[in-house]
């Protein structure tokens, strides 16, 4: 589409003069902050190895598509590309009509890393500060609505795990060579995804029932809206 290759270079000067948070933030700090204080999640359990794999392959399929939708935009479309002039990614993102969207909460922004190479990393240099910031200095969305739309995002992370996963895609994780940041993103997803007190689990065992029957599926996906404080 010319207009996409036309906008992208439109983009990059948006993109200079944005006030978008994307610099490099202490990540530790983010998840000992308020916002993520209340969520009480073990910081000194190691997830065991089944599940820190699991996290790895369901970031590495949850893309950038519901959170570039908020406030009723779900025509909005999420267009990546590397980036000619370092090792990051540029976001371009067009509403219905086709037109660049430049509102400070929906407009695309730069990322450090993409999802599915390094998922983790992604999470922490690009999403982390996002849901704690937002997107620029007048971004109106609140941390509580980033965070609503992200879980929307992870729900495709999650059925592609259930649906695709299989054990030669699902690396091993060496948790003790984590750094601290990498450390607490596996808890915390540990404690959103694999929770002890959800009575409908993803399990090895489970995985069937949760392929076949989407009503279950979808009770267990409420779990994680309930545990975040967000009604069914």
């Amino acid at each position: 589409m010319t207009h996409i290759k036309h906008a992208f270079a439109i983009f990059c000067i948006i993109l200079c003069c944005s006030d978008c948070f994307a610099k490099a933030r202490d990540s530790s700090a983010i998840f000992k902050g308020e916002n993520f204080r209340e969520y009480r999640f073990d910081t000194e359990k190691e997830p065991s190895a089944g599940q820190l794999s699991a996290i790895w392959f369901i970031l590495s399929n949850t893309g950038e598509s519901n959170i570039h939708q908020m406030r009723g935009e779900k025509e909005n479309k999420v267009y990546i590309r590397k980036s000619d002039e370092n090792d990051g990614y540029m976001e371009a993102v067009y509403d219905g009509e086709g037109k660049l969207v430049t509102n400070s909460y929906n407009k695309g922004s730069f990322n450090y890393y993409y999802y599915r190479e390094k998922p983790i990393k992604h999470f922490l240099f690009d999403s982390l500060p996002w849901l704690e910031w937002g997107n620029a200095r007048d971004d109106p969305t609140t941390f509580d609505e980033r965070l609503y739309y992200y879980t929307q995002d992870l729900s495709h992370g999650i059925q592609a795990y259930i649906f695709e996963a299989k054990e030669d895609m699902l690396p091993k994780i060496d948790f003790e060579s984590l750094n601290e940041g990498e450390r607490l993103a596996y808890q915390f997803f540990s404690y959103l995804l694999f929770n002890k007190k959800y009575s409908i689990k993803l399990e090895p065992e489970n995985l069937e029932r949760l392929k076949e029957d989407s009503k279950y599926y979808w009770e267990y996906f409420g779990q994680i809206h309930e545990l975040l404080g967000y009604e069914k």
